[in-house]
Parts: C-alpha cells; structure tokens; sequence
C-alpha cells in the first residue's frame, strides 16, 4: 500500500459500517420431560442458543401435539424449528412429512429418547422394542438416571460418540434416532 494511501485511509472519517454475525437461534419443542431436561442442559454451552418448550398434554403419545406446535410457533425469531417425539414404535413418516411441510424439522427416536441416551455408552443395535425397555437398558447403563432426573451432564462425556453411533443406525429402525442432526446443527461452529 502507498504512503498516499495510507495516509488517505486513517484520516478518513467515516464510520465504518457495523458488522456482527448472524445468530443463530433454535427452538426445541419436547414431547417429554427427558428431552426438555436434556436440552435445557445443553443450553449452558456458551455457543449454543436454543429456547425449550415442553407441551404438557394428559394424553400420550402426543407427537402430532409436538409438531403442530412447533409449527405454529413464530418463524422470525428462529433459524430452525425443531419437534423433538418418540416414535413408540409406530410409522411416523406421514407426521415426518407433515413437519417439513410446515417448516419444521424432526428430530424422533425409535422407540423413545432413551434411544439417543443409550447411545452415549455404547453402539447399541438390538431391538429395544418399547420405552419400558429402552428405560430399562439406560438405567443398566447408568444406574442413578431415573426419568425424572436426567441431566445433560451425564451425557455430555458421550456426545460425538451417541452422534456417529446414530449416524450408523439404519434410518426407521428399532433403534433408531434423528436427535444427532438436531445436535449436530445446534453444536455446528
């Protein structure tokens, strides 16, 4: 750069034009007290920005609750939308479809979310057929997790480990779990 130039630019008054980078914000609508528990954890890494909301109905399943939720929520004040549901073992490609048609995206597991908390420990493939079992096998895995007290910070350790396993696991299987892309795209730098 010449002196001329240089001279020209430091004594130049304007103001520069302001510059920050675009945040991105989530929100995660939870089917379960697990899932809210789990994410509102996630919510203390200083790079993660996400809002919770767990839709309490007396009746389960309540995914198709979860989705029209989430989306109805306000679009403006988000980067994405995420439902996150249990798919309990049923076909939820209609309710999949259903989402992404409105905006949202699905982050479901096969049969529940302790789908995703298993995989934290270990590549488990085995069927596990319903939540009473997928409990079940968490709780061998971590004997003080109950459902009412999941913490993030038992599974933190785990959390690149439980997204390639989910990576690996066929997509609609028993088990099966989306959670690794809601995770992936909530941690991406």
């Amino acid at each position: 750069m010449s002196k001329r130039a240089k001279r020209e630019r430091e004594t130049r008054l304007e103001r520069r034009r302001p510059h920050r980078e675009e945040r991105r914000v989530y929100l995660v609508v939870c089917e379960g007290g697990t899932e809210k528990a789990c994410f509102d954890g996630m919510k203390r890494h200083p790079d993660v920005h996400m809002h919770t909301l767990h839709v309490r109905r007396s009746k389960h399943p309540q995914r198709e609750i979860v989705v029209r939720s989430a989306a109805e929520a306000g679009r403006d004040e988000y980067t994405q939308i995420w439902a996150v549901f249990d798919t309990d073992g049923e076909d939820v490609a209609s309710l999949v479809a259903e989402a992404r048609r409105s905006g949202v995206e699905a982050a479901h597991s096969t049969p529940t979310f302790e789908t995703w908390l298993i995989l934290h420990f270990k590549d488990h493939r085995s069927a596990l057929v319903d939540g009473a079992r997928a409990a079940g096998a968490l709780k061998a895995l971590l004997p003080r997790w109950s459902k009412g007290g999941t913490r993030f910070e038992d599974f933190s350790d785990g959390l690149r480990d439980a997204c390639a396993r989910a990576e690996r696991l066929p997509p609609g299987g028993d088990p099966g779990t989306r959670v690794h892309l809601l995770v992936g795209a909530v941690l991406r730098p």
